[in-house]
């Protein structure tokens, strides 16, 4: 969690909070390629042993991935809920986002160019979980249904978090300078596997909701 932390007991809240969390599991699954143990590998040490360091890598890309994924969500989440309990106003929201982004006010100007782009995708989605919360249905689909009200209009926020994200991840591979590492080809996976993800859960929430209106 961020340094906004603090005890949620509203269900809502957690249901949003445990959507994005499967949804980084989701991803994380299509994105990083989990080493596979084979029965023989455990007679030949000499096979095992580099089986449980790239296990041990996977384990970590992991939680780094499920950490990176949630990083922005979290504080966004975590403002809206403060919103929506008449905590604090909408200028000292911005002020606690910002303040919780820039970590380091004399970064170098492509990490600034990553803060930027942070806090768009942060205000975007702290208004997308604040309209969220307003709706008093506790379980995130029905938040979803309540508050887009149609499949075209969720959609039309799905694409306008999917361009926030990818300028975050361009600003981020702006810092990659190891041609080793295959950041452009990770990055387009990743946003081509949430985009088709939010897109079959809309026409899923929206086809379920229909269905049990009618």
């Amino acid at each position: 969690m961020t340094n906004q932390e603090q005890v949620i007991i509203d269900e809502n809240y957690k249901s949003i909070l445990a959507y994005e969390t499967r949804t980084a599991q989701i991803i994380m699954a299509n994105v990083l390629e989990k080493p596979e143990l084979s029965a023989w590998m455990i007679l030949f040490p000499i096979v095992f042993v580099p089986y449980l360091q790239r296990h041990r890598r996977y384990k970590e890309s992991t939680k780094g991935f499920r950490a990176g994924y949630l990083y922005t969500k979290e504080i966004a989440l975590n403002t809206a809920y403060k919103l929506y309990k008449h905590e604090i106003s909408r200028e000292e929201a911005l002020v606690m986002i910002v303040k919780t982004v820039q970590k380091d006010t004399k970064a170098e100007r492509l990490v600034k160019q990553i803060y930027h782009h942070q806090i768009e995708e942060i205000k975007l989605l702290c208004e997308h979980y604040l309209a969220l919360l307003a709706t008093n249905e506790d379980q995130y689909e029905q938040m979803i249904i309540a508050h887009y009200q149609s499949e075209d209009n969720h959609l039309s926020f799905v694409n306008r978090l999917a361009e926030t994200e990818k300028e975050v991840n361009r600003a981020a591979m702006a810092t990659f300078n190891d041609d080793e590492v295959k950041v452009p080809e990770i990055m387009n996976k990743m946003e081509n596997a949430l985009l088709e993800q939010r897109v079959q859960e809309a026409k899923t929430f929206f086809t379920r909701g229909n269905n049990s209106s009618s």
